[in-house]
Parts: structure tokens; C-alpha cells; sequence
């Protein structure tokens, strides 16, 4: 007898279930797929003790068929396809036959359905792979499916399963995807009794986002509709204030289908680049719509992740698309003071046990983000009452408008500052002129200037409202931008030094220079070699004229030695230039006259990110005049 042997049914299902039920979430998120294709309008999930007791999927879509129900429970049995082509033209979620096979092999699974054109339903009973009962029932249109006792006769399997906190989390994700991906559909989710979640089903994303993920979400999404070649881009994503420490709410879809792939992160997360703090995430909920021939579904047994045919097109449709959205919507960073005044009049603390934990959830992710707002709005309340102190002081007495020292100081300030040679060049000194804004997509037409406070932030009055903007990361976004242009453009703005620098280095550090002498030298830096590890600095960037060019230097080296070593060239040439930009820009607690304030605002608003410095904090941020007439009481 030979040794190679066809595996028993019972077997090759259990195999099959061991890549297509990794933990209880898996069969919830077949049974939901199955219920979608189905075409229902509502579908309910009960769970309890996080999948492992039970977990129960009702819909009222079409049912199955009585002659049906058994095949259901084969393997490789479907009605989503019936040739290989149909593969490379898929809109349906289900198709490989394989997942109630798999769920019924190492579970006891009963199922209830009623097709629509049959008058009664029909009720089966399956546990391990072996049918126990099958027999007809009274029930409405629709399929109930209910799993028991999940790796009952694999307890291998069963030991691996985590906490009942951990578990029901995986599957709350998956219900909160899948009910973003159908918004037309109402959802329902229970854990042991207690409502978790529910959505309104009335195909309107928005309010499903709102329903699972929250008002702070919701009250930040900006609407996304690109077409480009091939691709339809549409969903929403959200303002770069609201971040996550994760991709956990990087959502996409593809047809309709939730999906995972590492381009499509990627592509998002280089849209958001500097514009979001280093090491977070976007939230987005992205849908692609592109022609089922170039994905590829079927490359992995959940189906959740895909494979593009046209990886780099996607990359960059989806880039520029979420980059362009992110422009036009005017990513400052606002300032919401209502948020404070309910926790100070003791306002909604009548949340039930769902909102509950949603809110602690929401709160226990964005912590940072918490402490950044409320800094921010510690700062707008700095402001106005440094405004309201002043006002009659200093507006009143001198018309000039300056909130700094004003005249007195302005050609002492112009003379330490020296943001550019001509930097006052088409500011009036009417102080009531609006100045317009040009270019780069930006919301804003125009500015009025209204001072500077604490010598260290600019108040500008804008279409979007009253925007308060650090100087010293404007500047160092101003200088950034130039001094890239000028590296790309090999066209360096230097200056020999009458007294040449010399600097030691150690070891390391002389390795270092050696390595980047072509890139240093294109920075406006010239430099030879003085013997051992020591450089005589000959000719610096113009930026570094009246400043202390041996400690910027020293410093520049010392941050390349450092960063160096695991960076690649282009990331080299940008740490450099946000190094010398950083150091160059007019710093935080240096009073500007107004005519320098206003060329500074003129400087940024030309640049291609007013709203992050180089290394991604922000530039601006700005409070509404609805926000402002909520804070004072008048709405």
C-alpha cells in the first residue's frame, strides 16, 4: 500500500479553518461579507465572551435556497463565481467556498434561513463538519447563523486565543470597518447583552463615521472626490490636528471591499508628510474605485489583503489626491473653545456605557493630541488677555497699531533681525490693508495684520478667522523652502570669509564630512583639509552672515554624525537643511516691527506648506470667529 493518502474530509476542513479562522473575529467577518452579498439592509451581531461562547450574525437579506443549505457547507462551494475569469472581474466580498466549511469544522454551527421566493424556511445543524440535524422552520426572509463552542475539538487552537477584552476588540474593528464599507446597511453589535455599537444604515458615510467612531472624528473629516486616469478616489479624511499612534483608523476600500495593502498606506502617509507629527498616523476612510481586472483578491484566504497591477499609478493617484484635498481645505491647526466651556458647566455627563467606552477609547489614543490642544488653547486665552490689557495703551496712544515696542525699536530690529535684504519692500504703513494671498491652493484670499504679542507670535485676521503664527517657524519653513530650491537648483547663495574657520573634528566626524563633502559643498559650505582631522572653513550659505558660524558648523556636524549613519543621501540633504534653516530663522522673544511681520506673513504664505515647519510642528493656528463668539458668550 502506498504511503501518500488522500486526507479525510473532516481533516483537509480543519486545515482549511486553520487559514481562514485565526480567532473568533475571522468567522465574524465571513458571515458579514455573506450577509452583504446577500443584499440585506440590516444585519446584527451578538457575541459573548468575546466569540469563544457564541457568536451570532442575523440579516434579512435574500436567505439561501432550501436545495441549497447543505452545499453551503462544502468546501470550494459558492455562488459568487463559476469560472476561473470570474476571478479577474469580482465586486462580491464571498467567493472561495471555503468559509462556512471552515467555521463548521471546528465549531457547532446552526443555521436558520428563509429565501425570499420560498414560503418556509429551513434549519440545520452542523458540528465538526458532520450534519446532526436538518429540518424545516418557520422563519422570516433572511439567514441567522450561530456559532457555538469554537475550537471545541482543536484545543491547540483554542489556548491561543487571547482575553475576552482582546478578542471582542478585533471584532469590533472588523464590524466598524465593514459598516463604514456599506454605509447604506444598519449594524448592530452586542457584547453579552449590551449594545456596542449601531448605525443609522442611511448611506450616508458621514453619520456612519459619527455612529462608530465618534463626534471628534466626524467634526473633522474633509470630503475627497478625485478622478484621475483610471482611479476614482472618495471618502473622507481627516485634518492633520487629529491623529492616531497607529493605522488603526487608516481605513481603505477597494470596490467597496475593506481592504489591506502597504501602498495604499504609504501613498496617504506621504500626502500627510510634514504636515503631521513624526511616528503618527492620519485617520482617512478612502475609498478606490478601479477596474476589478487590475486588483488581485484572491492572494491571501481572508481576503483582506490585495494586490494592484499598477502599483506606482495607484501610489501616486492617491498621493496627489490626498495632498491636493489637504491644500484646498486649509490644514491650520484650529482652536475649538466650546470643548471647554461643556467641561466647565458640567455639560454631557449623561453619556450610556457605549459612548463611555468609545470616549475613553478616543481619549486613551490621543493623549498627545489632548495636551497639544489644550496648550494651544492656553495660548489663544494668553492672547487675549495680552491684547485686552494693551489695547487702550498702546493702539489708542500710538496709531501706528504696533503691539511690540514699536518705533523706537524698528531700525534696531531691522538691523539684528535682517530677515532679507529687502524685507520691508511693498509693505504701506496703512495699518487697515488687507494684503492679498497668492497661489499654492490656499483657502485664505488675503491677510490683515493686527500685531505681534509676547515678541514671539503674529496675529493675522483671514477668510478662515483670527490665526496667531509662530515667527520662528515661519521663518524656518520660509528659509527651508529656499534653501531646497537652491540646493536642487545647484544655484548656492555663499560668501567667502575674510578670516577662514578652522574647526577640529574627532575621528568619526572627519569620516562623516569625507563621506558628504559633495553634499556639504552644494549647501554653500567650502572647506579643505588643515591636517589630521582638522577643516578650515572658507566660504559659508549668505544665511550664516552675522551669525556664529563656527558653533553652527560645529553643531551642523555633529547632527550629520549623529544622523548620519543611518540615512540615505536625499535624507541627509533634508536633515542639513532643516538643520541650517532652524538655526538661521528668526528666533522666538526677538520683537518684529510691523513692516517685518508683514513680509514674514507675505514670505510663508508663498511657500508650499505654510502650516508645518520642516520638522512638522505647527505654524499656525487658527480660532474662528464662530469659535470666538461661542468663547465670549454670543451664540
Amino acid at each position: 500500500m502506498g504511503e501518500i493518502k488522500q486526507l479525510p474530509q473532516n481533516v483537509a476542513n480543519q486545515i482549511s479553518a486553520g487559514e481562514v479562522v485565526e480567532r473568533p473575529a475571522s468567522i465574524v467577518k465571513e458571515l458579514i461579507e455573506n450577509s452583504i452579498d446577500a443584499d440585506a439592509e440590516k444585519i446584527e451581531i451578538r457575541i459573548e465572551d468575546g466569540g469563544r461562547k457564541l457568536i451570532r450574525v442575523k440579516d434579512d437579506g435574500h436567505g439561501i435556497l432550501a436545495e441549497d443549505i447543505e452545499a453551503a457547507f462544502s468546501r470550494y462551494a459558492t455562488s459568487k463565481i463559476k469560472e476561473i475569469d470570474d476571478l479577474y472581474s469580482l465586486y462580491s466580498l464571498g467567493f472561495r467556498g471555503e468559509a462556512l466549511a471552515s467555521i463548521s469544522s471546528v465549531a457547532e454551527v446552526e443555521m436558520l434561513s428563509r429565501h425570499k421566493s420560498e414560503d418556509a424556511g429551513v434549519k440545520i445543524k452542523i458540528k465538526g463538519g458532520d450534519i446532526i440535524d436538518k429540518k424545516p422552520a418557520g422563519s422570516i426572509v433572511g439567514t441567522d447563523v450561530t456559532v457555538k463552542d469554537l475550537f471545541y475539538n482543536t484545543p491547540a487552537r483554542y489556548k491561543y486565543l487571547k482575553t475576552t477584552t482582546t478578542e471582542f476588540s478585533h471584532i469590533s474593528r472588523i464590524v466598524s470597518t465593514e459598516a463604514a464599507a456599506s454605509s447604506d446597511i444598519s449594524f448592530k453589535l452586542y457584547h453579552n447583552g449590551r449594545q456596542i455599537l449601531s448605525t443609522p444604515g442611511n448611506g450616508k458615510l458621514k453619520d456612519t463615521i459619527y455612529a462608530v467612531f465618534g463626534e471628534d472624528i466626524a467634526d473633522n473629516l474633509l470630503p475627497i472626490d478625485i478622478e484621475d486616469r483610471y482611479i476614482k478616489l472618495s471618502g473622507y479624511i481627516c485634518r492633520p490636528e487629529l491623529t492616531r499612534s497607529n493605522r488603526s483608523h487608516e481605513l481603505f476600500f477597494v470596490n467597496n471591499r475593506p481592504i489591506y495593502n502597504n501602498i495604499t498606506a504609504k501613498a496617504v502617509e506621504n500626502a500627510y508628510k510634514k504636515l503631521i507629527d513624526p511616528g503618527r498616523k492620519p485617520i482617512v476612510f478612502l475609498f478606490i474605485k478601479v477596474n476589478p481586472i487590475l486588483v488581485d483578491v484572491n492572494v491571501h484566504p481572508t481576503k483582506r489583503q490585495v494586490k494592484f497591477s499598477r502599483n506606482q499609478i495607484i501610489y501616486d493617484v492617491i498621493s496627489k489626491g490626498v495632498r491636493k484635498t489637504l491644500k484646498e481645505a486649509d490644514p491650520t491647526t484650529r482652536i475649538k473653545l466650546e470643548q471647554n466651556i461643556k467641561i466647565r458647566d458640567g455639560k454631557n455627563n449623561n453619556l450610556d456605557d457605549s459612548n463611555k467606552s468609545a470616549d475613553k477609547k478616543l481619549t486613551d489614543n490621543d493623549n498627545l493630541n489632548n495636551k497639544k490642544e489644550t496648550q494651544n488653547e492656553n495660548l489663544f486665552k494668553n492672547t487675549f488677555n495680552k491684547i485686552n490689557s494693551t489695547q487702550s495703551t498702546k493702539f489708542k496712544k500710538n496709531n501706528s497699531a504696533n503691539i511690540n515696542d514699536g518705533r523706537e525699536n524698528s531700525q534696531k530690529n531691522k538691523r539684528e533681525i535682517n530677515i532679507e535684504e529687502n524685507l520691508a519692500a511693498g509693505v504701506s504703513d496703512n495699518i487697515n490693508e488687507e494684503y492679498l494671498i497668492k497661489g499654492n491652493g490656499i483657502s485664505e484670499s488675503s491677510f490683515k495684520f493686527l500685531g505681534q504679542i509676547f515678541n514671539s507670535y503674529l496675529l493675522i485676521e483671514t477668510d478662515e478667522g483670527l490665526k496667531i503664527i509662530d515667527q520662528h517657524n515661519a521663518h524656518e519653513r520660509i528659509l527651508f523652502e529656499k534653501l531646497t530650491a537652491e540646493f536642487n537648483e545647484k544655484n548656492k547663495a555663499s560668501q567667502s570669509l575674510l578670516i577662514p574657520v578652522k574647526i577640529e573634528l574627532s575621528p568619526e566626524e572627519r569620516e562623516i564630512v569625507r563621506q558628504y563633502k559633495e553634499i556639504i559643498n552644494e549647501l554653500g559650505i567650502e572647506f579643505s583639509d588643515f591636517g589630521g582631522n582638522t577643516i578650515l572653513i572658507q566660504e559659508v550659505p549668505v544665511l550664516l552672515k552675522n551669525k556664529s558660524t563656527r558653533n553652527i558648523i560645529e553643531e551642523l556636524i555633529a547632527e550629520l554624525s549623529e544622523a548620519g549613519k543611518g540615512l540615505n543621501a536625499a535624507e541627509v540633504e533634508e536633515n542639513m537643511i532643516e538643520y541650517l534653516a532652524c538655526r538661521t530663522a528668526v528666533k522666538a522673544g526677538k520683537p518684529l516691527n510691523r513692516k517685518e511681520s508683514i513680509q514674514l506673513i507675505k514670505d510663508l504664505y508663498k511657500t508650499e506648506n505654510p502650516y508645518r515647519c520642516p520638522h512638522s510642528r505647527p505654524v499656525m493656528i487658527n480660532i474662528s470667529k464662530k469659535e470666538i463668539e461661542k468663547g465670549i458668550g454670543r451664540k
